[in-house]
């Protein structure tokens, strides 16, 4: 039966063993609707196995999801790849977005779905943009296409992009203070004076000198934020956060999540060693571990990691929604893209497995979510997310 060898070329494809030939004839199958379904039905049953979602490669989740409906002589490519699977909690079945979302970009004829915007047009992926508040006061606008510099005493400051790196020279260190701070939809790079270089997420700040003097360096942070910190042995790096909490390290590579609309502050170390203490409480990180603060006490949770760099996804231009709740998965969505999240009646029990790249439009992520049975549509002005049940 054609149905049969339709799940043959997928299963060779998913094994990496399908040539360019088989790919082609795959996704030449996967014109009738009918062998479509076939396929979401052997994900769902490779889902449903007592093999976890996050015990499977991302390479073998890539060709499952995007290898075969891509033969290498096919000349239509979707402009951004992603992948994204949910999963309700007590369904029997999961819903596979990439597999309509891929079919959707490489067939020629439209197929027909429901709109989710109520909107001509609706806000754009966020960029490099920033406000930079000098020690004096002044102001300075930073965004992808700039490039000047400025001078606070022997401290050189010079933006290329979106950069902004600090050159300490001189006997002479300028005193202060300076603020970067990244709206909604923004995030910026900064190289501090000491070398240890800051990525900033979105609806971010970061509190610093223009030099670091004395015996210490030490930071003040809000919203997110990866740090990759110069080793200085005689000058251990802080990063204090809200609440009494601090981070303490000497040269390594962390991210710290502390937004105030989360519910949590995480603190998670990619390299290295870091001390992390809230008022009488202190916690030592290893590689791939997690420190979790309450809102509210001192309690401070330990928890391991299976992939701490889901934690720095952000960082590397992608959405990484493995194993988030879709309440999780908003909030990111919210503050990437400037808008606000609204639910009408309760929030969808949705969980998320997969990833997608930041630079899609909202457009693009809205009709990922139509797709995967999250309604939604924006209200009039574009700025007002509408989640309904």
């Amino acid at each position: 039966m054609m149905s049969e060898r339709v799940i043959i070329l997928y299963q060779k494809c998913l094994d990496g063993t399908a040539v360019a030939e088989e790919k082609q004839e795959l996704s030449l199958l996967l014109e009738d609707p009918a062998h479509e379904a076939r396929v979401k039905a052997r994900i769902e049953t490779l889902l449903q196995e007592d093999q976890g979602l996050t015990d499977i490669p991302e390479t073998t989740m890539s060709s499952m999801l995007q290898a075969i409906f891509q033969a290498e002589s096919t000349p239509v490519r979707p402009k951004t790849s992603f992948w994204m699977v949910i999963r309700r909690t007590g369904w029997a079945a999961a819903a596979v977005l990439a597999v309509a979302a891929t079919v959707w970009w490489l067939r020629p004829t439209p197929r027909t779905i429901r709109q989710p915007l109520a909107v001509q047009t609706s806000p754009a992926a966020g960029f490099n943009k920033a406000v930079l508040t000098l020690a004096n006061g002044e102001v300075v606008l930073l965004d992808s296409a700039g490039h000047r510099q400025v001078n606070q005493g022997t401290t050189r400051v010079q933006q290329q992009g979106g950069q902004l790196s600090y050159t300490a020279g001189g006997r002479q260190a300028a005193e202060g203070y300076n603020t970067l701070s990244t709206p909604r939809g923004g995030q910026f790079k900064v190289i501090l004076p000491d070398g240890t270089a800051v990525w900033l997420n979105a609806a971010s700040s970061l509190r610093y000198p223009v030099a670091f003097t004395g015996g210490q360096r030490q930071v003040e942070m809000a919203g997110e934020a990866y740090f990759e910190v110069a080793p200085d042995a005689a000058k251990p790096f802080t990063v204090k956060l809200k609440d009494g909490m601090h981070i303490a390290v000497l040269g390594t590579s962390f991210n710290v999540n502390a937004y105030a609309d989360e519910p949590l502050v995480r603190a998670t170390l990619l390299d290295g060693a870091v001390n992390v203490s809230k008022n009488s409480r202190t916690v030592r990180l290893q590689p791939g571990q997690q420190v979790q603060a309450p809102a509210s006490g001192d309690a401070l949770r330990l928890a391991i990691l299976p992939d701490a760099s889901q934690t720095i996804a952000w960082k590397n231009g992608a959405f990484d929604f493995n194993h988030v709740p879709l309440a999780d998965a908003m909030r990111q969505l919210a503050r990437w893209y400037d808008i606000e999240v609204v639910y009408e009646g309760r929030v969808p029990d949705i969980t998320f497995w997969g990833k997608m790249g930041r630079d899609l439009p909202l457009k693009d992520v809205l009709l990922i979510l139509e797709m995967s049975q999250v309604h939604c549509r924006l209200d009039k002005d574009g700025k007002r997310l509408i989640i309904t049940p």
